[in-house]
């Protein structure tokens, strides 16, 4: 990514969190005075309804005009729980919304270290950091094995001279006979004491 596109980015980044923060108070602050509006038209309300219904006791008809007042209060109270519902979602909704951004600046933080990781000049200073290590290991080597002292001869860099293959096989030929001759031995002794099964047959 080109310097301009980084800074840029960089630069939107910045700004985002600012103008979240103004949209969430400004929509906080909305909501705050909606819920209170609600509170005082139900406290409002209620006591309007409360004052009427205790009117209609003083008139003939009472059961009916208590009807009429319960009525109305279902009407009113079914309409703020409406409003309170729509409010909730709302908050919901802009809750939702405001962790999406905050889980999507997060990413686009992370995104933007790793790509200065990747073209900053830490890259060459980890580069040059191996290429250090890597030298200090030869010098060791070289200082613990000079150029004039023999390195002693591992298995992987030495070649047995073929006396010496003849000779490893005929000392493991001579393990293998004496290794059967004893496996005979005793399984005639076994079968002398009369114990035990026949013996196995003998590997090929």
């Amino acid at each position: 990514m080109k310097p301009l596109q980084l800074c840029v980015l960089a630069a939107w980044l910045l700004a985002c969190p600012a103008w979240s923060q103004q949209d969430a108070s400004s929509g906080l602050g909305n909501h705050a005075s909606a819920r209170a509006r609600i509170d005082n038209t139900r406290q409002q309300k209620t006591a309007e309804l409360d004052a009427e219904e205790s009117a209609c006791l003083s008139k003939f008809a009472v059961t009916d005009c208590q009807n009429k007042v319960s009525a109305r209060r279902r009407k009113l109270l079914s309409d703020l729980k409406r409003q309170e519902a729509a409010l909730n979602a709302l908050e919901r909704r802009q809750k939702g919304l405001e962790q999406l951004q905050r889980s999507e600046e997060k990413s686009s933080d992370r995104a933007v270290r790793q790509l200065e990781l990747q073209t900053g000049p830490d890259r060459t200073s980890q580069s040059d950091k191996k290429k250090a290590q890597d030298d200090k290991i030869l010098n060791h080597q070289l200082r613990a094995h000079p150029a004039g002292s023999p390195q002693p001869a591992g298995k992987s860099t030495s070649t047995l001279d073929p006396k010496e293959v003849e000779a490893n096989r005929e000392a493991y030929a001579e393990k293998q006979k004496a290794l059967e001759k004893r496996r005979k031995d005793r399984d005639q002794r076994l079968l002398d004491k009369g114990v035990g099964s026949p013996p196995l047959p003998v590997a090929p």
